[in-house]
């Protein structure tokens, strides 16, 4: 802000005049609001200067009636007041009056720039300054309600105003210019227009009597072309009868070529079907031949240190006891087992009848002394019997050896039933009397051990390879 007042105090002597006498009695750019120094020439205005500027700011009236060019030339030759050498007395002298107030006195020439007096005549400046300033307020408002310009402006926004209207006045140049090439065109049509409406009324004149003959040709021919066209229409029709004809012939074949299709596509299908058929049925047939049907009926496996017979081990341990009900059951499966091989070989045993009952077996056993059967319990309870102290045997254990004995005979018939060129069936462990593998198969009524265990196991296997032989020997037979 201090360097703006340094410019202003460096372009405007007076500004620090201005500066007291206050906002009011200054006149400032309307457009950048810079303090305006006024000229000389606008201190001291006549009424006639002032009303001249007044009347100048009008804006100048479109003229309704266009002035003959003669009129234009002889206001052009006039001599503008400018060029003349008046003096200043006599330009001075042309206001047309005089206005004389109370305070003639101090109607002289003000300048701001003035010499410095005493306190009164500063008082009186500075009122006749406020004044004018007042007055040129006045006419600026009027000039500026009169225009497009907001009046008193500086030097540098009058010049930039003047550029402004400069390129204005070159664009309404141009638009003058193409407005008057635009109205030039135009009538040049409209003088062709003109040329060929005329061309055309003469020849149509000429052309008048030809017309009539050629209106009457082209009626004749008109006629035949509607002849024509009603014989082309005829056709058409038979045509679209016939091509709709040929479509519903043509769909009735699709039709039937597809119902052929379609049936010779369900057949494909259904003998597709059957082949599958018959082949799943050709593949189980063939696992079912490869199948052995003991093999899958009494599954002979092992189960840590216990043989199992279907999924029921056979034997107990004092750490890992198993039910009676489960011994039992797996008893029941080996004496069914036996009495199957027999019956499917058709092999009679010496001396004992198998009694195969689930969970209740039985092996009857003919006695040669008493001639009569007796039978003995392939299942306990586990008991307690007073047998056990005197290691008596019992109607279990007297089972467990029979089973030994069976498993003995049969094998002894299907190594004598077998062809000379085979070997003798040999069984993995060998059995004699109560033992087997030197490991005795009673309990004497004491509870299931280690050693019993291992025994059954043995049996087990026995049987496994029994079982194997006696199937050969059956698929042979059938």
């Amino acid at each position: 802000m201090k360097k703006f007042r340094e410019i202003l105090k460096r372009h405007l002597p007076n500004f620090d005049k201005h500066c007291e006498m206050g906002d009011d009695d200054v006149l400032k750019c309307q457009n950048c609001q810079v303090p305006l120094e006024i000229d000389s020439s606008l201190i001291d205005l006549s009424l006639a200067q002032r009303s001249l500027l007044m009347n100048t700011a009008t804006e100048p009236s479109v003229p309704t009636e266009i002035i003959p060019p003669d009129r234009l030339r002889r206001l052009d030759s006039v001599k503008k007041g400018s060029s003349l050498n008046l003096q200043p007395s006599v330009l001075n002298n042309l206001d047309s009056y005089v206005f004389l107030g109370g305070e003639s006195s101090t109607l002289q020439q003000l300048r701001w720039d003035g010499e410095s007096g005493d306190e009164a005549d500063d008082n009186v400046t500075s009122k006749t300054l406020s004044s004018r300033v007042s007055t040129l307020t006045n006419i600026f408002n009027v000039l500026s309600s009169k225009s497009n310009i907001d009046y008193p402006v500086c030097q540098d926004c009058c010049d930039l105003l003047i550029q402004k209207l400069k390129g204005e006045y070159e664009e309404a140049l141009k638009e003058r210019d193409t407005y008057s090439d635009f109205l030039h065109r135009l009538k040049k049509q409209q003088e062709l227009e003109r040329h060929d409406t005329s061309e055309t009324s003469i020849d149509l004149e000429s052309g008048g009597v030809d017309t009539k003959k050629e209106q009457e040709e082209l009626l004749q021919e008109l006629i035949e072309l509607e002849k024509k066209e009603a014989e082309l229409d005829s056709t058409i029709e038979d045509l679209e009868r016939e091509l709709q004809a040929k479509k519903d012939q043509d769909m009735a074949e699709l039709e039937a070529m597809n119902s052929r299709d379609f049936e010779k596509l369900e057949f494909m299908r259904e003998l597709q079907s059957l082949k599958n058929q018959y082949e799943s049925t050709l593949n189980n047939l063939d696992k079912l031949r490869k199948t052995n049907v003991y093999n899958e009926t009494f599954r002979i496996s092992h189960d840590g240190p216990f043989g199992t017979i279907n999924g029921m081990r056979l034997g107990g341990l004092d750490d890992k006891p198993v039910p009676w009900q489960e011994i039992n059951g797996a008893l029941g499966q080996v004496i069914l087992l036996l009495a199957t091989i027999c019956a499917r070989l058709k092999l009679k045993l010496n001396g004992y009848i198998l009694r195969p009952m689930g969970s209740f077996s039985k092996i009857e056993k003919f006695d040669l002394k008493t001639q009569e059967w007796q039978s003995f319990d392939a299942f306990s309870d586990g008991s307690f019997k007073l047998g056990r102290f005197f290691h008596k045997e019992t109607s279990f254990d007297r089972a467990m050896v029979s089973i030994l004995e069976v498993i003995s005979q049969i094998t002894s018939r299907l190594s004598v039933e077998r062809s000379s060129d085979s070997e003798e069936i040999e069984l993995p462990y060998n059995m004699h009397g109560d033992k087997i593998n030197g490991m005795v198969v009673k309990l004497c009524g004491n509870k299931p051990a280690l050693e019993w265990t291992t025994a059954c196991k043995f049996i087990l296997t026995n049987c496994k390879w029994l079982l194997a032989f006696s199937s050969s020997m059956i698929d042979d037979v059938q």
